[in-house]
């Protein structure tokens, strides 16, 4: 059997040449990520070549093709491409980026110029063993279903995207609730074109058992909650790849990008309830470890019968505020003049608010601090789990700010012991030790 270390980290960001820094705690960083036979990351940017920009209110992410230089170089050869930016400049931005992987034969996962090519798994070759990566996004990935790959026929060839993982959302009311949107709707007149809609049958797209309102499906229940349920068709394919690479591979990956929180909360440290049910299922089909991203934040970790479910990583390089072409609508939605303020005025305008304070990913530290977690597996069982903390450098200069550093003792403390403490109610027993001038979190393993 293979003997096999390897290292994961969660979104990476990436505008700007990261070889040339000579920082010392940037340096063992990048020892780490060298010093395992498999290391992954989330590509969470673009490069497209003649950009097709969409309408949009937020901020697209794309860089030029260097990027994925530095990221070779920095040590990492296993790759998601699956995320909420894969698609910000349409499918050609995505097909474009996947020809510069496919240019450096990086190993990538989550994306493909149809819906087969986008389920598959990759393959790594490594002096520990073979490793396969399955790659999936939840829906708001792409925020429209024109960022999901489609499926080929003999008349029809597929569409470019990513490897969708979908779910319903139901709004579930008590009896008082439950009739007081009844009564809402019918006063608003939505009742009547739900009826409509539903006796046409074309254009109605929700759930014959719900009652649906404002295009959400609402459910009568004991009490009022919001569920999430997970497509099964695109678990169980998943689930079927899952098998096929357990076969063909060593040590199986499966990456989720994955926004999704409670109440439909975006950027929580909770995940909603469908993440950590999708991920025991694939997990159960053969999956070695689950690594999730998505929320640019910390979400718990448990041991899942004896393997790793990261819900996610939070950030590795957040470079949010040097790219350099940013669509006018932005510019407009912070009340800012397209054609007369520049972009770092922009990202002035996004970090704070009126009166100067922070607001947004700038307001909270979680955003910017994160673990990386290097695993060794022998015989096919996890032997050893540490976790390295990261800081982003959120009080650090903008040129500086969203490189990845290892912590020093006193902020790496902080940082596992908040893990700790969230991934304690799911039975993952976390210590902090001292490791030379830094800090490491050890998981116990049974």
């Amino acid at each position: 059997m293979a003997n096999l270390t390897f290292l994961a980290t969660g979104d990476s960001i990436i505008t700007r040449r990261i070889s040339r820094c000579k920082d010392k705690s940037f340096l063992e960083l990048q020892d780490l990520i060298r010093g395992v036979d498999a290391s992954f990351t989330n590509i969470e940017i673009t490069t497209p070549k003649d950009p097709v920009i969409p309408f949009s209110g937020r901020s697209l992410l794309s860089t030029r093709p260097f990027v994925l230089d530095e990221l070779a170089w920095m040590g990492f050869n296993l790759y998601n491409v699956a995320n909420n930016h894969s698609v910000d400049y349409t499918f050609h931005g995505l097909v474009d980026t996947m020809d510069e992987l496919d240019k450096r034969r990086m190993v990538y996962a989550g994306a493909g110029r149809n819906l087969g090519e986008a389920r598959r798994p990759a393959y790594l070759e490594t002096a520990g063993g073979r490793v396969a990566l399955i790659a999936a996004a939840t829906p708001y990935a792409t925020s429209a279903w024109a960022g999901w790959a489609s499926e080929s026929r003999a008349d029809c060839p597929g569409r470019p995207g990513l490897n969708p993982l979908r779910y319903e959302t139901r709004y579930v009311l008590d009896d008082k609730h439950f009739e007081a949107l009844k009564d809402i709707d019918e006063a608003l007149g939505t009742a009547a074109t739900s009826r409509r809609q539903r006796e046409f049958g074309v254009f109605f797209e929700g759930k014959l058992d719900a009652h649906q309102f404002l295009n959400a499906n609402f459910y009568r229940g004991e009490k009022s909650e919001v569920k999430t349920i997970p497509n099964e068709k695109d678990v169980e394919d998943i689930a079927r790849w899952i098998r096929d690479a357990k076969r063909q591979a060593d040590f199986v990956v499966v990456s989720l990008h994955a926004h999704e929180g409670p109440a439909n909360d975006r950027n929580s440290d909770v995940a909603a309830g469908f993440i950590p049910e999708v991920a025991h299922r694939w997990i159960d089909a053969g999956a070695d470890i689950f690594i999730g991203h998505g929320p640019h934040c910390l979400r718990p970790l448990e041991m899942y019968k004896g393997k790793p479910v990261f819900q996610s990583l939070g950030n590795f390089l957040f470079q949010t505020e040097t790219l350099d072409r940013v669509p006018a609508e932005v510019f407009r939605g912070f009340g800012l003049d397209p054609h007369g303020a520049t972009p770092t005025e922009l990202f002035d305008a996004r970090a704070n608010k009126a009166d100067g304070k922070p607001r947004g990913f700038h307001a909270n530290a979680m955003y910017w601090q994160a673990v990386l977690p290097r695993c060794r597996f022998e015989n096919g069982r996890i032997t050893e789990l540490e976790l390295y903390p990261i800081d982003l450098g959120l009080e650090g200069p903008l040129p500086e700010r969203g490189s990845p550093k290892l912590a020093d003792a006193d902020t790496g403390t902080g940082i596992l012991e908040g893990f700790a403490k969230m991934s304690s109610p799911l039975g993952a027993d976390i210590t902090v030790e001292k490791k030379g001038n830094r800090v490491v979190g050890r998981v116990a393993l049974s």
